[in-house]
């Protein structure tokens, strides 16, 4: 799932924080922008980490509700530490009713590559602000390392992708083949980034493919527009063929559309 919709985008003002940080003290003066905000000790980081808007906050939340009226229970949250992805995830966890019983897995290799470094935060910081987030995560790569995903190479981003992952998905499935024919099938949620969405649902059955490096660059192209806020790509594991299958949308929320499925599976070029 790709993030709610960020405040930048509808103040269309990267330099929001100094307007509405006097002293210190955060005073919104803008409908949109959320009235209340995680303490930084340098407040214009939100320039380079831009929370979510209030509308943003107020959809994913919806989602969250949509999901749990779909029966679309997460067991286990993967997010970018970037803070509308934090946010995104932890306010679809209010909807479900699940924000107590969902801590937050933060890993920077679900960040989107970066030409700058940026101020991105570890899992204490969101914990100390009132988020549940699981500390005990070892993250593939941690956000002090930020520098990491800094004018990284194309092949590095994919390998950090693929190697996160394979982590969720290996657990998914080692637990998935465990469990008895009447139990649900565990279910995991990642919110990431615009490119990252249908890079990891490439990568899902990427052992299939031969030239590997041009098939994701050409889905990451291709598809890269079609990824508006809170779209999302919905697969499950078929434990019969060993591969990822794409399953139906649901029906659509107002303003955010979801990737057609059928559309998806003809990229991939997965049969059915």
């Amino acid at each position: 799932m790709r993030h709610s919709e960020r405040l930048d985008f509808v103040l269309k003002n990267n330099n929001w924080p100094q307007e509405v940080f006097i002293n210190g003290v955060y005073s919104p003066n803008v409908t949109q922008m959320p009235t209340v905000l995680p303490i930084r000790a340098n407040p214009h980081e939100y320039s380079l980490d831009t929370p979510l808007s209030r509308h943003g906050k107020a959809h994913a939340y919806h989602t969250g509700e949509f999901f749990r009226s779909l029966g679309l229970i997460p067991h286990r949250v993967y997010t970018s530490p970037a803070m509308r992805c934090v946010q995104t995830a932890d306010s679809v966890l209010e909807g479900l009713g699940r924000r107590e019983r969902a801590p937050l897995r933060v890993d920077l290799a679900l960040h989107e590559p970066t030409k700058r470094n940026l101020p991105l935060q570890p899992a204490e910081f969101f914990s100390s602000a009132g988020f549940y987030v699981d500390l005990s995560y070892q993250p593939v790569l941690s956000p002090v390392n930020n520098t990491v995903i800094v004018r990284e190479t194309r092949l590095a981003y994919y390998r950090r992708m693929y190697a996160v992952l394979k982590r969720i998905t290996r657990k998914l499935i080692s637990q998935n083949t465990k469990l008895s024919a009447l139990a649900t099938p565990p279910t995991v949620l990642i919110v990431t980034h615009r490119p990252c969405v249908t890079l990891l649902a490439a990568m899902l059955n990427l052992d299939a493919v031969d030239d590997k490096l041009a098939y994701l660059s050409e889905m990451e192209n291709n598809k890269r527009g079609e990824v508006n806020f809170l779209s999302m790509i919905i697969a499950e594991y078929d434990a019969a063929t060993g591969t990822w299958m794409f399953l139906s949308d649901f029906p659509q929320l107002p303003t955010a559309p979801l990737l057609t499925a059928s559309t998806l599976m003809n990229s991939l070029k997965i049969s059915d």
